[in-house]
This record gives structure tokens, C-alpha cells and sequence, in this order.
């Protein structure tokens, strides 16, 4: 069999009980409509933003349910096609749709078949005025996701068959008096149980070619992945909140650009019940897609017009900042820690030398990052922004520099005699992009307590 080739995301697929109301979320991020299809099973509305593509699709219940005529209908997929769901209850991402070269599409197929993937569309052609399309179905073996392999070599529309162009999204350019500089997905992150990411990683090298690499400097050799247990010394103390695992993969393709596809797999630690990967999967009730990165050349212009359009982020605490303003190398970044701390984006710097030498100047390495409130009302998605100098990583030093700022802050408030620190600018969300901080919101008080070496939130 030839070389598996190397896809790229052609769009991610929602399933959401109000594609009105998703879509009106979405255009706060600059999600435009431009195209979309009412079938006798769902009605599916595209949007894009860049070279990013979202399809936002609601099931009708009026239409009998079952899978064979489902995959009658062309390029229809639904979370809750199940003969047992009667209504969709869970907004989701759950379809992570690849463009493929035509002659290798039916070889994808025949390889997830021959180590035990299911194929749930075989390769099929569809035709419209614009040409034709080849795709196929597969299933993720991680929860409910799925992947629509799509070549569009012969067909020549905006989007996909069924589709009909809308002229223009007038609800979405009246929030466009801020620019905005997102243009592709730098990263795709799913959450997984407890001890389930090797076999999840060994299905995509399988299947899809993905190759590992590795996230931070302490990880664990089996997985190739950052762990953070009670087994690597100072993270003990910072990181009992924040344990889980992560791990990488990668499409050996050019940095920074549409085609250096990232999938990160992450799990929360037995045992651990107050992180919020566990959080995702209670609301999720299941694995799936927990959040998708929007890279960005200019994270602070981006992050202060989504602010202006309504998007709400959140914030670290101001000793967060505190911290890096010690930091020699990061003032070596040349970067405004005013402007930074006023709109809540962390910054990793993945130098760990020690050389602040003229040399090395071009050989700064450091990326900025921040995240948003979930999309829908659960907690079974939300958005990155992110911003890279060179970095290849995804921002574990902040793992570490998040939950020690706030510990320290705790301690300086057990010395002076509080009991309690209240912890102003939250609600408050730390990403190691494996897992976050639950915090109390502004109103709330933080009690400055470890009990059994644990700290705890209120």
C-alpha cells in the first residue's frame, strides 16, 4: 500500500438542538454564513472565518430516524442518529472532516477496516451542477467522533453537494467594524478516560499516518506525553488539581501553516475527579472533541476585538503576571505584560537556557495563548486563540506558573493570619492543554487552605 497521505481539515461538523442560536454564538468569533442545506433529516449551516469552516447541523424530529436512510442522504452524519435517541439532548463537535488525495481516498478506508476501524460510509461520488465529489464516513474509535474523508478534485462549488450559497451573511457584518487576524486551526484537542489516549494515539498512527511528538521535557516514554503525578517532584505540590495526561500528534508538514495539522489526546488521571477534562466528560457523557486552537499573527488585536464583539475569555489572576515580570527571559520577548494581563493571554516561553545573549535572539522560541468560555451551555466545548514565534509546543509552562501563583498567593495569606484570599479577576480558566483550574467567580472567595496537601476551591 502507498504512503498514507497527509490530510488536511476540510471543516468540523456541530450537532447542536438550535443551529440558530449556535450560529449567532459563532459569529461573535467572526464566523460568517455562507452556505446551507435543509434535507428531510437535519438543516446544516456553513460558516467560515479564514480558512476555517464550520458546519453547524440540527436534527428534525419529524423525520423517521435510522441509519440506513441516513446514509441514503449524502454527507449526512448525526451524533444522535442512534435508533435509541429519540431527541439530541448534547451540543457537540463531533465530526473532524479531512481532505484526501482522490486515489488514496478508498486505501484510507480499506486500512481503518483492516485494523478493526469502522467504515460507516464506503467511498462514495456524489454529483451537482458543480461536479463531483468523493467521500467517505469513518468512526473514531474516541467517543463520538467521526471523520468525513472528502476529495474534492472534480467538483468545483463553494463548498460540498446540497449546499446552496448564501450572497452574504448581513447578521454577521454588523460585528465587523473590528478586524480580525484568525485564518486556520492550529491544533484539534480530544478528552478521553482515564487510561484509554495509547489506544486512541495507535489508531491515528495506524490509521491516518500521525506521528507523535513530544510536549515538554518530563513525559512519560510509553506514551511519549506529558504526565503530571505524584511521581515528578515539584509538581506534586502544584499539580493535584491539574493532573492528566497529554499527548501529541502531528502531520509531518510544513509549521505554522493549515497543513501542520495537530491532534492532542488527553485524559484525566484515576482518581482525579475535580479537573476539567472530568468536567468535559460528566457534561459530554462522553469522549469527543473538548476544543479546537484558531491560530492568529496578532493574538493582542485579535483577543481585544472578540472582547468588543462579546466573546468572554478567561482570565489568570494578576500574580500570574506578578510572576512573569521576575522572569529576565521573558522580558527578553519584548512583550507588554500590561497589554497581556489586561486581556488575560498567557505567555509560555519555551527557552528554558537561560541565555539572554545577543546570539540567541533569533532563536527565541515562545508562543501566546488564551482561551474562551464554552460555546454552548454545558461545558462540551470552547476555543483557543494562540499565537506562535517558533514554538512547537502548547503552552505546558503553564502549568506549573498558574496553579504556583496562586498557591503562593495562599501562603502569603496563611502567614499574614486570612483565612480566606479572595482571588479577583475570575471566573478564571488555566489550560495546560491538558487541563484547567476550577475557580470560584468574582464574588466568590478562594478558602487559603491544602487540606491533605490538596488546595481547595469553594
Amino acid at each position: 500500500m502507498s504512503e498514507i497521505p497527509e490530510p488536511v481539515v476540510h471543516h468540523l461538523e456541530l450537532c447542536v438542538c438550535d443551529a440558530n442560536d449556535t450560529l449567532k454564538r459563532l459569529r461573535k468569533y467572526g464566523f460568517k454564513l455562507f452556505a446551507k442545506r435543509q434535507t428531510p433529516f437535519c438543516e446544516s449551516l456553513a460558516v467560515k472565518l479564514g480558512r476555517i469552516i464550520l458546519v453547524v447541523s440540527q436534527r428534525h424530529y419529524n423525520a423517521v430516524i435510522h441509519n440506513d436512510a441516513i446514509r441514503s442522504e449524502p454527507l449526512t452524519i448525526l451524533c444522535c442518529e442512534d435508533n435509541s435517541q429519540t431527541q439530541h439532548s448534547i451540543d457537540t463537535v463531533f465530526n473532524l472532516a479531512f481532505s484526501v488525495k482522490k486515489a488514496d481516498l478508498n486505501k484510507i478506508t480499506e486500512n481503518i477496516k483492516s485494523i478493526g476501524g469502522k467504515v460507516i460510509q464506503p467511498p462514495t461520488q456524489v454529483q451537482d451542477e458543480h461536479g463531483t465529489l468523493t467521500y467517505a464516513i469513518i468512526k473514531s474509535c474516541c467517543g463520538n467522533i467521526v471523520h468525513t474523508l472528502i476529495n474534492k478534485d472534480d467538483y468545483h462549488g463553494p463548498f460540498c453537494t446540497g449546499f446552496e450559497t448564501v450572497e452574504s451573511d448581513t447578521c454577521g457584518e454588523v460585528l465587523d467594524n473590528n478586524t480580525l487576524d484568525i485564518d486556520y486551526i492550529d491544533h484539534v484537542t480530544f478528552a478521553c478516560y482515564s487510561g484509554n489516549s495509547e489506544s486512541i494515539i495507535e489508531f491515528y498512527e495506524k490509521c491516518f499516518g500521525m506521528n507523535r511528538f513530544q510536549i515538554g521535557n518530563n513525559h512519560d516514554e510509553r506514551i511519549n506525553g506529558l504526565i503530571l503525578s505524584e511521581d515528578v517532584g515539584l509538581r506534586l505540590r502544584a499539580m493535584k488539581y491539574y493532573m492528566c495526561a497529554e499527548t501529541g500528534l502531528s502531520y509531518r508538514t510544513k509549521e505554522n501553516s493549515p497543513e501542520a495539522f495537530m491532534l492532542v489526546v488527553v485524559e484525566s488521571l484515576k482518581g482525579q475527579t475535580n479537573c476539567n477534562v472530568q468536567a468535559y466528560l460528566n457534561d459530554h457523557q462522553s469522549e469527543g472533541i473538548e476544543h479546537v486552537a484558531l491560530s492568529t499573527m496578532s493574538i493582542t488585536e485579535t483577543v481585544s476585538s472578540l472582547q468588543k464583539r462579546g466573546v468572554e475569555f478567561r482570565k489568570p489572576p494578576m500574580a500570574y503576571y506578578d510572576e512573569l515580570r521576575k522572569d529576565k527571559r521573558i522580558h527578553s520577548l519584548n512583550q507588554d505584560l500590561e497589554t497581556l494581563s489586561k486581556l488575560g493571554i498567557l505567555l509560555d516561553n519555551e527557552d528554558d537556557t537561560g541565555d539572554l545573549s545577543e546570539s540567541r535572539e533569533n532563536a527565541k522560541k515562545y508562543l501566546m495563548q488564551i482561551f474562551s468560555l464554552p460555546l454552548f451551555d454545558l461545558k462540551t466545548f470552547f476555543f483557543e486563540v494562540i499565537e506562535r514565534f517558533g514554538a512547537k509546543g502548547l503552552g505546558t509552562a503553564n502549568i506549573l506558573a498558574l496553579p504556583l501563583t496562586l498557591f503562593a498567593a495562599c501562603d502569603h495569606a496563611l502567614h499574614k493570619g486570612i483565612n480566606t484570599l479572595r482571588v479577583k479577576q475570575l471566573p478564571f480558566l488555566l489550560h495546560s492543554v491538558c487541563n484547567f483550574v476550577r475557580v470560584a467567580g468574582d464574588e466568590k472567595c478562594v478558602a487559603a487552605a491544602r487540606p491533605g496537601g490538596l488546595f481547595h476551591w469553594v
